[in-house]
């Protein structure tokens, strides 16, 4: 039996939407690799540029796991598309086991010499030159090595960010010891109380090998303690993948910067983006989106 003419042809048509549907989500997901000169070194990253975006839109830069191959996220991209922010991948250097990651004192980062700072002050500049996005509202967003970053920054060069957000990240004990938080800065963290890897409770005698680090608690107290803050506030809600787990929210504010600190504490959350629990990738924008500086 013959199939009609017109048949083949809505196949034919039906074929070509699937194909120019599918096209068109690859590409609301999938960003694009760049080369930038840095220090005698050729340093690659990643961008996501939703279509349509205005000139001056703020940036996100997200900083990936230590020797993490998954180096861009598509929640985070699907909420750059709705809210109008590019995002920024950078791919972190080697170290001697030949993992990219960013410095924080690691052991096997002894043979890296990066001064991060440095290198990201040359991104945002490069980046939102090129692209011509806002130099004022740029964001950096870090998951457990890039979270450890994000932390550093905040002691280190806390102005090269209008607000930090750190997934499954720590402040290592060298870092609390030696140096000190300055200016007032907005932070969020997003952690699991069972993660393993990076510790809730915190691991003063380096079991874990990473390094000495002070509990969780304790690194986000000393930031909202910096920024002066006056309040704190508790609230509790059921986890998404699971409503017999709790997220439990602290915010200290009312500081005299305005800037909070607000840490999530994933019951039972092991070390992970916490995409299932809590919609990870949204409650940073939000976060960012309070201190977008404006016109």
């Amino acid at each position: 039996m013959r199939v009609p003419l017109f048949l083949n042809d809505m196949k034919k048509i039906f074929f070509l939407a699937f194909i120019a549907l599918a096209s068109l989500t690859a590409r609301a997901q999938a960003p694009n690799k760049y080369e930038m000169a840095y220090d005698d070194t050729i340093r690659t990253y990643s961008m996501y540029i939703p279509e349509n975006i205005k000139p001056g839109a703020p940036l996100v830069v997200y900083t990936h796991g230590y020797g993490s191959k998954k180096r861009w996220l598509k929640d985070l991209n699907k909420v750059a598309e709705a809210n109008g922010f590019a995002v920024c991948y950078p791919d972190g250097a080697p170290d001697t086991r030949g993992k990219d990651g960013w410095y924080v004192g690691y052991p096997p980062q002894s043979n890296m010499k990066q001064n991060e700072e440095d290198f990201f002050a040359a991104l945002l500049d490069t980046v939102c030159q090129r692209f011509k996005l806002s130099r004022d509202n740029v964001f950096m967003a870090g998951m457990s090595n890039g979270g450890d970053l994000c932390y550093q920054l905040a002691y280190t060069r806390p102005e090269l960010f209008r607000a930090y957000a750190s997934v499954a990240g720590l402040t290592f004990e060298w870092m609390y010891n030696s140096r000190r938080l300055t200016i007032p800065v907005p932070f969020m963290e997003i952690h699991g109380n069972a993660d393993t890897t990076s510790a809730w409770q915190g691991d003063h005698e380096n079991k874990g090998g990473w390094g000495a680090y002070i509990p969780v608690p304790l690194a986000v107290a000393a930031v909202a303690a910096n920024n002066r803050c006056a309040t704190v506030q508790v609230d509790k809600y059921p986890a998404m993948s699971d409503s017999t787990r709790m997220v439990t929210r602290t915010i200290y504010a009312d500081a005299p910067s305005g800037m909070d600190v607000v840490v999530y504490e994933i019951e039972g959350g092991k070390h992970s983006w916490h995409a299932k629990d809590v919609n990870t990738s949204q409650l940073i924008w939000d976060f960012f989106s309070a201190y977008l500086k404006k016109d």
